[in-house]
């Protein structure tokens, strides 16, 4: 599975290196940035599936990263600042933080917090079950096999790719033709139309309502995501985790 993605924010050279020391332990994978510029850039480029983020940054405010994290990503969202005025946190969770930790910190506990956010939230971890129980849909990432309702799924291949690059990146948001470069490859003859054809068919084989879909969504302007908010609930016998 791929590693879970994290961007740290903060314009304390210290202060990353000690969270990319703890992060990359635990096997995430670890971007940075010293402003806001190119935080921005990079919740573009990557998107990161977690930004820890400082508020008072050399060029603009943190604020208006987070704002535009939240425009395109469901993703977990984690201030970590040295403002800890009650106006200023209150916004923080205006502008949807999952956290929100005030320096001085202990590293342990920051990492615990994320793990503690990413079990809620049915965000995965590099180490996580290989098996993800949502409802009656059940995705096993060991031998890439889907099932509905108790019966397997029949995927083509490129339906297969979509479902899996989407679930391994659970409640990011990409562009039809972001998709397009990463499952058909930027030299295919196909067109982009063919994106929206194939999550068309998936939906009709995963969603109880196609039309009005749960897992697959279209996120208007921006693109597609695969939501886990929607039926979250891990079978113990099935999986083995305990919620």
């Amino acid at each position: 599975m791929i590693s879970t993605t994290i961007l740290i924010v903060e314009d304390e050279s210290f202060i990353i290196n000690i969270l990319r020391l703890y992060l990359e332990k635990e096997g995430y994978t670890v971007y940075s940035s010293f402003n806001v510029a190119d935080g921005l850039r990079l919740i573009e480029e990557i998107p990161p599936d977690i930004v820890l983020l400082d508020i008072n940054l050399p060029d603009k405010n943190g604020f208006e990263l987070a704002r535009r994290y939240r425009e395109i990503s469901d993703g977990i969202l984690i201030f970590i600042t040295g403002e800890n005025t009650k106006s200023t946190i209150i916004e923080g969770f205006e502008i949807g933080c999952d956290d929100y930790i005030t320096k001085p910190f202990d590293p342990p506990e920051v990492l615990a917090r994320i793990k503690a956010i990413m079990r809620r939230t049915g965000t995965f971890t590099s180490n996580s079950s290989h098996v993800l129980n949502l409802g009656d849909l059940i995705i096993n990432f060991s031998d890439k096999s889907i099932y509905k309702k108790g019966k397997e799924v029949d995927l083509h291949t490129k339906e297969r790719m979509l479902l899996f690059y989407l679930v391994e990146h659970p409640n990011q948001v990409f562009s039809a033709e972001l998709l397009f470069d990463r499952i058909w490859g930027i030299d295919s003859e196909t067109d982009l139309k063919t994106v929206s054809v194939h999550l068309s068919t998936l939906r009709s084989k995963i969603e109880d309502d196609p039309k009005n879909p749960e897992y697959v969504r279209t996120i208007r302007g921006f693109g597609y995501k695969f939501s886990t908010q929607a039926k979250k609930k891990v079978n113990n016998e099935q999986t083995g985790i305990k919620n």
